[in-house]
């Protein structure tokens, strides 16, 4: 795709914070039968660093935000340094196994890479291409999910990688009917009838507009949610506008806008997702911003004939909508590296694998 060609190309000339503002690495290029991947790498990650780009902030500072969120300010002052301390040992273990340093393949430094169908010749050459290219360093590919890329999942087992579990996510198959059967999705559509909140497509948006687009979704994703969030860049929305690396609709109110969605479509994979996705948390919660969008989501995956990958959160209000819950895993390899890194690593990973799914489920019920 020319847009993910573009992404590449300029990232690796001028660094990921081109588009991505809370990032800080490198970006290189994984030659697979002629397609080209990035290669993200970093040696040492800020308390800011997004979780797209970074172990630490993935299973460590993530879990120690949203923990923290959940309190008033002044239990959440009380119990930071505990949390400190009790994640310590998975600091630790961490840090033995470099994990920090991963070289993360075929990452765009979005929320949900999608892949396409590797087969298991062309895993074994990820595999053997990105051991030899990174002796020194953990090899690591995200948002690897049995229900979404089985065939991937089976054959990065089958080649050694490990699965740590990541997230709770949300898939849905717009082409079934009983999707739409649902009374929440009935709602929502009749909410995207109503005039007061107009809906702007990608080509009736300005470049002038994208300015006002980007606060609206950083009140969500980044103010309301985390800073650990992937902060995209105004060269990336700029970057989506004339390339539609992500599809933008946005909604406006009043004169103003008020919320912002965008569409990644992989057709390679047969899947869909959103990235990215914002509104303005100071309106009224019954102008039904957020249903509105996530209309329009599900609309769209029915019309391209995809499946929609709902990503992680709000899992309540997205079974509510078709979404079935799935867990998804980052695959990690380490059999090239020394001995010690890989009982680090292989310690680390079986904590998560026993711990992370009941946190993860307990987690998506707050």
């Amino acid at each position: 795709m020319v847009a993910d060609a573009l992404w590449l190309l300029t990232a690796r000339a001028r660094n990921s914070q081109q588009w991505v503002d809370n990032t800080h690495c490198d970006v290189h290029t994984m030659h697979i039968d002629g397609h080209h991947y990035p290669v993200t790498l970093q040696n040492s990650s800020q308390w800011t660093t997004s979780y797209v780009v970074s172990a630490r902030s993935t299973w460590l500072r993530y879990v120690r935000h949203e923990a923290m969120r959940q309190l008033s300010p002044r239990m959440a002052a009380m119990i930071r340094p505990l949390s400190g301390l009790l994640l310590c040992p998975l600091s630790a273990l961490m840090s033995a196994s470099r994990l920090d340093q991963a070289a993360i393949a075929a990452n765009y430094m979005i929320s949900t890479n999608l892949y396409p169908a590797w087969t298991q010749e062309q895993v074994q050459q990820i595999t053997e291409n990105l051991s030899t290219t990174y002796p020194q360093r953990p090899l690591m590919i995200r948002n690897i999910c049995d229900a979404v890329c089985p065939d991937v999942f089976r054959h990065l087992q089958e080649e050694g990688w490990e699965m740590i579990p990541a997230r709770l996510i949300y898939t849905c198959d717009p082409q079934e009917t009983s999707v739409w059967k649902h009374n929440h999705v009935r709602q929502d559509a009749r909410l995207l009838l109503d005039p007061q909140v107009e809906m702007v497509t990608h080509d009736a948006i300005r470049r002038e507009d994208l300015a006002e687009l980007r606060q609206v979704f950083r009140q969500l994703f980044i103010d309301k949610h985390s800073y650990l969030n992937p902060d995209f860049s105004d060269n990336f929305f700029e970057l989506c506008l004339e390339t539609r690396f992500l599809e933008f609709t946005a909604l406006r109110y009043q004169g103003r806008w008020v919320g912002i969605l965008g569409i990644y479509s992989h057709p390679a994979s047969g899947w869909m997702t959103t990235p990215l996705i914002g509104y303005d948390t100071s309106l009224p919660q019954e102008l039904g911003l957020y249903r509105r969008l996530m209309a329009i989501l599900l609309n769209n995956a029915k019309s391209r004939q995809l499946k929609l990958h709902y990503s992680s959160g709000a899992g309540r209000f997205k079974q509510m909508r078709g979404g079935q819950p799935a867990l998804e895993y980052t695959a990690v390899y380490a059999r090239h590296l020394p001995k010690q890194t890989r009982v680090a690593l292989h310690i680390f990973t079986q904590l998560l694998q026993k711990l992370a799914p009941g946190i993860l489920k307990r987690a998506d019920k707050l």
